[in-house]
């Protein structure tokens, strides 16, 4: 009798293996099948041209519909009347969480959509921000670097992708 419960245990122990071993495999499999690439608002790799601002330091990726206008101080990207304005501010502070905190202190906006993240590791933000005051809305993103802050912004929402896609290609050229 002793031999039956130490074969039914053993018999047991393996079952419960496979099972778990199958519920992993299942488990990681559904995992990558919920992923869903944003294919719509990719910008097709052949209709863009590198764009480097030697006055602020960096390149950019700038789709070919779009025409550059680059001051000083700030970089335009016009497309048909709509927008994408690049702009460098030096900061003292030593991170973007306090850049944002004093930035957002100074200003009457309300910020929603926040996203922290790193672009060409650096610090990075991204976010929806709205001033009630002048009945406007645009998202912007903010990349640390250097004690400087790269904010790349546009109020027409039909350049947020376009947007998304130029923040990432941000590179910095010291």
């Amino acid at each position: 009798m002793n031999k039956n419960i130490k074969i039914n245990h053993g018999l047991i122990t393996i079952i419960v293996f496979i099972f778990l071993f199958g519920l992993v495999i299942y488990l990681l499999g559904n995992t990558n099948k919920t992923y869903v690439p944003q294919t719509s608002t990719a910008i097709n790799t052949r209709d863009v041209k590198t764009y480097s601002s030697k006055s602020m330091k960096f390149s950019i990726d700038v789709p070919d519909r779009f025409h550059v206008s680059d001051a000083v101080d700030k970089l335009t990207l016009l497309d048909n009347n709509k927008e994408i304005n690049i702009i460098r501010n030096g900061t003292d502070y030593e991170n973007i969480s306090d850049y944002i905190a004093n930035f957002d202190a100074r200003r009457n906006l309300i910020a929603s959509e926040t996203k922290r993240t790193f672009i060409d590791g650096n610090e990075a933000l991204s976010r929806l921000v709205e001033f009630p005051e002048e009945n406007s809305k645009q998202k912007s993103y903010y990349i640390y670097v250097d004690n400087w802050v790269y904010i790349l912004s546009t109020s027409s929402e039909s350049l947020f992708p376009a947007l998304d896609q130029i923040a990432q290609s941000f590179r910095y050229n010291p």
